[in-house]
């Protein structure tokens, strides 16, 4: 996200799924579900969820098109279950790459 936010600083606003107050603002998304899997609301008021929202939040970058290829039918399936896969297991493969479970404080 650190890379996104850098690319799309003016353009998104990033939320903190953990500011309830903040959260409010957004009753369509729970905030629990939101927490498991990346939550995108575009321009048109879409949600977009994991790796769809990804590949947009990408695609506003410029940069990247490649992943664009993440949305074509077989491999939208596989792609899917990697990102519910790695989603799932985030602070373990952190632990494992970083030697911290969770980032102290997340900055966005």
């Amino acid at each position: 996200m650190t890379a996104l936010s850098k690319y799309l600083a003016k353009r998104v606003t990033f939320v903190n799924v953990l500011d309830s107050d903040l959260m409010s603002s957004y009753p369509e998304i729970s905030i629990a579900e939101s927490k498991r899997v990346l939550h995108v609301l575009d321009e048109n008021g879409t949600l977009r969820l994991g790796v769809d929202a990804n590949v947009y939040l990408w695609e506003l970058t410029g940069t990247k098109r490649y992943l664009s290829l993440l949305r074509l039918p077989i491999i939208r399936n596989v792609a899917n279950i990697g990102y519910w896969l790695f989603a799932r297991n985030r602070y373990q493969l952190s632990r494992l790459l970083t030697g911290k479970a969770k980032c102290e404080q997340c900055q966005l």
